[in-house]
């Protein structure tokens, strides 16, 4: 009788076609969801016998949501893509090339396009979402509330686990290292790859009051990877991204001072926001004539 191991499994998939792959990654993801739904069912019922599964005003319950959702974006991002790679023989190592990149260009693109993203999430919420839609945004926007809520350094360092690292890593890693790729190949167009790649970016995301502005940056992601064959930058930028809304909370937010951000409440002018996506087009053709000089 023949003895099957893990092992035997490595590369299975190797010479199946693109589409086969992308199938197989979004059976690997549901699957994550599947068992994500329900070992999440069941620590929300476990917690719930204390109070503090909906509580966002308990700090504890707060700190166990954090939890949730660190083991979340491993769960849901990192864990099938990496058995995606190990199903296809995907060597992700060719991913992390460490050529000199422009890293630090790509920190200034991403605080400089901080207002152009933030007229265009105005732009966003002012279409008139059904109210299930709404419901949905809100209690999003309730829970990163709760989460930006810092007390002291370790709060800090925690988020930027939770929040930035984690996040960044994962999500580059299934979109832009392994989908942006598959659907370039299946598609036959890079450039069609990364919008359709951005649009998934964003919807998986289910905060549809924000799709807009988290599509653009799925397209500037897309491009930075796209163009330098590194998956260091994209991470980088995603990192910076969510590290600055972090960071620039920090002495803003204190546990039980009730005083929550004002960041998404100030309006950006209109001038600012063109201003912006101006710096960020000459910034990034500076940074596709920098990486495609370096690539030859």
């Amino acid at each position: 009788m023949q003895k099957y191991t893990i092992m035997g499994f490595k590369g299975i998939y190797k010479d199946k076609s693109s589409a086969t792959k992308i199938g197989i990654l979004f059976l690997l993801i549901f699957v994550s969801v599947i068992l994500h739904t329900l070992v999440g069912s069941a620590i929300v019922l476990f917690f719930s016998d204390f109070g503090l599964s909906q509580d966002l005003s308990n700090q504890i319950a707060v700190n166990y949501l954090k939890l949730l959702q660190l083991f979340s974006a491993i769960g849901l991002f990192i864990a099938p893509t990496l058995l995606y790679a190990y199903l296809t023989d995907f060597d992700y190592k060719l991913l992390f090339n460490f050529k000199r990149q422009s890293a630090f260009l790509v920190i200034v693109i991403m605080m400089l396009i901080t207002p152009f993203i933030g007229w265009l999430l105005e732009m966003n919420m002012s279409i008139p979402f059904p109210d299930w839609i709404l419901r949905l945004g809100n209690d999003s926007e309730k829970i990163v509330e709760s989460f930006l809520k810092m007390n002291h350094l370790g709060d800090l360092l925690f988020n930027l686990l939770v929040i930035a690292i984690v996040p960044a890593i994962g999500e580059e890693l299934l979109f832009r290292g392994y989908l942006q790729q598959s659907f370039s190949k299946w598609l036959s167009s890079p450039h069609v790859a990364i919008i359709v790649t951005a649009v998934l970016f964003s919807a998986i995301h289910l905060h549809f009051q924000g799709f807009f502005p988290r599509f653009i940056l799925g397209v500037l992601l897309g491009y930075l990877f796209y163009w330098s064959g590194s998956l260091w930058l994209p991470i980088l930028a995603h990192f910076a991204n969510n590290a600055q809304a972090v960071i620039i909370s920090y002495p803003t937010f204190k546990v039980d001072s009730g005083v929550y951000s004002v960041l998404s409440d100030v309006e950006v002018d209109p001038m600012m926001a063109l201003f912006s996506f101006a710096s960020v087009v000459v910034l990034l053709f500076m940074f596709y004539k920098t990486v495609s000089i370096k690539k030859d």
